[in-house]
């Protein structure tokens, strides 16, 4: 068996399958989109070439400028919020605090749920006429901060991003705490009959033994942050006026609202290449020792 497995031959016939279907699904849509971005069409007339063209255009194009600037946003307040937030309650649970297992459940359960069905609910409670939150903050007296949180375009934004944030911590969490628990618990005995405190333990034993695992959630959430579309899509649809516009929900626009499919490629290849270059920054940044 070790000799059939040891031939390079044997090896590719079994990985041909998997492989073929990796190209016909992944590899040439890949591949079609950076043509169909060289050329001005909608796919149902005559297709111009017209180079780079769509790249250049979008320098000068203020609504991908500002989706853009909003994808960087939901990046940054993802990271700021995801890691250290699920850093936390990850770590609490690892502590087995009292009610460990229904925590971790309540804090995984959002991210199982529909990103369709979860902004519709969210509709309803950012809703400015009957909403959840307008209600509360009536009843408790800050009538005054009532307004339409979804059409105004200096909340929307920040709106959205709360929403990413109590369906996602949960998933990062349970990322992180998966890596906790294999830690040898050893590491922490010893800690403890040196007199290391819990703060103590977490910097200098979990912190650093998690780092490979928190590049990966860094890479997941980059990577989420930069392709979100489904939960923008429903709460506002890239409104108020473009306000909460992403790339995604942009390249949407373009090519199925106005049919300009070669624009909407050229967003695709930006998505594309911004998610290549977030893994490698996060393979820099959260570089650790193989030696060790």
């Amino acid at each position: 068996m070790n000799k059939v497995m040891g031939n390079k031959k044997t090896i590719a016939l079994f990985v041909l399958p998997a492989f073929i279907i990796y190209a016909i699904f992944a590899l040439a849509p890949i591949f079609y989109n950076v043509y169909l971005s060289l050329f001005d069409t909608d796919l149902m007339s005559k297709m111009n070439f017209v180079g780079i063209k769509n790249y250049l255009s979008l320098f000068s194009d203020k609504t991908f400028k500002h989706a853009f600037g909003n994808n960087i946003l939901m990046v940054v307040g993802s990271l700021v919020a995801h890691m250290p937030l699920a850093m936390f309650f990850g770590n609490a649970i690892f502590k087995k605090i009292k009610g460990a297992s229904f925590f971790q459940t309540v804090f995984f359960l959002p991210c199982v749920i529909c990103g369709v069905a979860v902004g519709l609910t969210w509709t309803f409670v950012y809703n400015g006429n009957y909403g959840l939150l307008n209600g509360f903050l009536k009843a408790i007296g800050l009538g005054g901060l009532q307004q339409m949180w979804l059409a105004n375009k200096e909340t929307a934004m920040l709106c959205i991003i709360i929403v990413i944030m109590w369906q996602y911590v949960g998933y990062n969490m349970v990322i992180q705490l998966a890596a906790m628990r294999n830690i040898d618990s050893s590491f922490y005995e010893a800690a403890e009959i040196d007199g290391a405190t819990g703060w103590q333990q977490f910097k200098y034993i979990t912190f650093p033994l998690i780092k490979p695992i928190l590049k990966i959630d860094a890479v997941l959430i980059i990577t989420g942050s930069l392709k979100y579309y489904d939960l923008v899509a429903v709460m506002t649809s890239g409104g108020p006026n473009h306000a909460t516009e992403v790339m995604s929900t942009y390249m949407y626009y373009q090519s199925f609202n106005i049919l300009n499919y070669g624009y909407a490629s050229a967003i695709g290849v930006v998505l594309m290449l911004l998610c290549i270059l977030s893994v490698g920054i996060s393979n820099r940044v959260f570089k650790t020792d193989e030696t060790v």
